[in-house]
């Protein structure tokens, strides 16, 4: 008993099964060494068969039109390589074709993969690759898997297709949903199983995701991916989309992206002559029309995305800035301080650069918060902060370090200039009361400064610890002055 959704699927007798002139046609296609009489000869035993090809010959697809009679000079005008190419394009298009159900939209289908395969010969020719036939075969049968699936499963997989419509992307992931396999795959399973050459299977299980080709392939898979994206600017809901992803397909395989517009506009010319020699019916679009379609879209996609950008730039940097910032003081938190801190640190390490650092404390905050309460206690913060961030650098951080205690980290600041630059901060605070609610309020605050030495014991947190250490020593000093690490400096306060 088969086990997995693909095996499952491929047990079902109502699959397509391959007709007879295609298994000769295969064997001969898949022969290096099969002649032009033998080609011709086979070809001739199919009465429909040959017609096609002597359409496509005399057609202007493969060149000038010509007035091409026999077989044997069509394979000789049109190429071994094509006529083979073209003799299984169109026996199994035909079968599948006199096998259609009802409930999918079987032209829409057969016209897209029309489409899908002239832009992926097309683009294969302007890629400068000789694989120009197997990528419009691999274009023309990509969505095999499709009409495998409708086979198989009815109007259950009817119903996936219709929520789908002609999304073929959002088609997939219904599929995999509902079934555990999506029509790649069983696509790929159905041309293994017709012994279809190795390159076309390839083409077909990868198309929609060409990250996932061989690299002996890869090629050819990129082709027919960018030959959907530009079946998908003609016919499908989203060109804008459709026609963004077929320039990055041909800036992928060496072509200017440019050229994806010639492409579509060639294909829409191609389409019609080709259509009829496939009994496919025309899609009677205009190229002009197409193509300005698809680019409105992708100019209102290109404005929608570049705006989602911006907001989520934006939001990007608020999110920054709520997690480096002290929610009560609008300074820097504990966390971005020390970041800031041991980046500079390196720095200094490396370079030898000066940097230097102060902590700040207010004088008996504990005595203002029992006397006045906590909420005039933050005010005072915020005020203390203010005019702390008025009086330093652009290039210094101010943080809150915890409690009522600031610490500032001055970059390219040796000690002497943090020393200054603290005193200032000391002056600013105590230049007048702060006002809270009408209330005057004195604040003072003790600073205790440090500096980086090219010393192997030296550690970021060993110089906050020789901050804090100077701090003390301000305190013992009678608060409201400036102390900093090292006697040599202490004695002269």
């Amino acid at each position: 008993m088969p086990g997995s959704p693909l095996e499952r699927i491929m047990h079902s007798d109502r699959l397509p099964t391959i007709p007879a002139v295609a298994v000769r046609v295969i064997d001969l296609v898949q022969r290096p060494d099969v002649s032009l009489d033998e080609l011709g000869a086979m070809i001739e035993r199919d009465p429909a068969l040959a017609a096609r090809v002597l359409r496509m010959a005399n057609s202007g697809f493969y060149g000038r039109p010509r007035s091409i009679s026999r077989v044997r000079d069509a394979v000789l005008v049109l190429g071994l390589r094509t006529v083979k190419t073209l003799a299984l394009g169109f026996t199994l298009v035909a079968d599948l074709r006199a096998r259609e159900g009802v409930g999918i939209d079987h032209t829409w289908l057969w016209q897209r993969s029309l489409y899908a395969a002239i832009v992926a010969r097309a683009v294969a020719g302007r890629a400068g690759l000789r694989i120009g036939d197997e990528a419009f075969l691999g274009g023309l049968f990509h969505l095999l898997g499709v009409i495998a699936l409708e086979s198989a499963l009815g109007d259950e997989y009817r119903d996936v297709a219709a929520e789908a419509g002609r999304d073929i992307g959002l088609l997939r992931v219904r599929e995999l949903e509902r079934f555990g396999v999506d029509h790649s795959r069983v696509g790929a399973a159905l041309a293994e199983r017709w012994n279809l050459p190795p390159t076309l299977v390839d083409a077909v299980r990868h198309a929609g995701d060409p990250s996932r080709a061989p690299l002996e392939t890869a090629q050819l898979v990129m082709c027919v991916h960018a030959g959907a994206a530009g079946a998908d600017v003609i016919l499908g809901d989203r060109p804008g989309e459709q026609l963004a992803a077929l320039r990055t397909a041909c800036e992928r395989l060496g072509v200017a992206p440019a050229a994806a517009e010639e492409l579509v506009a060639a294909a829409l010319a191609d389409g019609a002559a080709l259509a009829a020699t496939f009994d496919i019916p025309a899609s009677c679009l205009e190229p002009g029309e197409v193509l300005a379609r698809a680019n409105e879209a992708l100019l209102r996609l290109t404005i929608e995305s570049e705006r989602e950008n911006a907001a989520l730039q934006a939001e990007r940097e608020q999110l920054i800035q709520q997690a480096s910032t002290d929610v009560l003081t609008g300074v820097a938190n504990r966390r971005h301080f020390h970041e800031f801190l041991e980046e500079h640190f390196r720095l200094a390490a490396r370079y030898g650069t000066p940097l230097s650092l102060f902590l700040a404390d207010l004088d008996r905050f504990k005595a203002l918060n029992d006397t006045y309460g906590h909420l005039t206690g933050d005010e005072v913060l915020r005020a203390v902060a203010a005019r702390m961030k008025s009086v330093l650098r652009d290039a210094d951080l101010l943080a809150r370090f915890g409690g009522e205690e600031f610490v500032v980290v001055l970059p390219s600041t040796p000690l002497e200039g943090a020393i200054q630059s603290a005193e200032r901060v000391r002056e600013a605070i105590a230049a007048r009361p702060v006002e809270v609610a009408g209330q005057e309020i004195p604040v003072t605050a003790s600073f205790g400064v440090s500096a980086y030495r090219a010393d192997a014991l030296m550690t970021p947190e060993w110089l906050i610890k020789e901050a804090d250490l100077a701090l003390y020593e301000a305190k013992r000093a009678g608060r409201n002055c400036v102390r900093a690490a090292g006697d040599e400096v202490s004695s002269r306060f």
